[in-house]
């Protein structure tokens, strides 16, 4: 399966002072979202639920927000958090067993197990007809 990469941009760096460590609820959202994602595109029986999507991205809006984030300071405000969020995809695709060329069926029991566990992936997934 391809390295799970994160839907995290981050713009030219500013000052290191000026930035702080992204908070927890966007390193663990953004490992979801984009972990969700990629197993939709790669499992035909996986779709994205839109409505749950939108409700975490606005849970995650909301917090970031109210921890003095906003879309427009966040790249230069936060720390790159690539790191971070790598760590958490390498433990999903170890809990999975996954592995680069993991196959459409290795991927589809990956996030159906998501489903039916109820994780925060799982929560944005929906089992569709193939």
């Amino acid at each position: 399966m391809i390295r799970l990469a994160a839907l995290v941009l981050i713009a030219a760096p500013a000052a290191a002072q000026d930035r702080r460590p992204a908070p927890e609820i966007f390193v663990t959202s953004a490992m979801a979202t984009s972990t969700a994602q990629i197993l939709a595109v790669n499992c035909p029986v996986l779709s994205i639920n839109p409505g749950a999507m939108r409700t975490e991205t606005d849970r995650v809006l909301d917090a970031l927000d109210a921890d003095g984030f906003t879309p427009e300071t966040m790249t230069d405000a936060m720390e790159d958090p690539s790191d971070r969020i790598a760590v958490l995809q390498d433990a999903f695709l170890a809990k999975h067993d996954l592995a680069d060329g993991a196959t459409s069926d290795a991927v589809c029991a990956a996030g159906l197990r998501e489903i039916s566990e109820g994780t925060a992936i799982g929560a944005l997934l929906l089992e569709v007809e193939g």
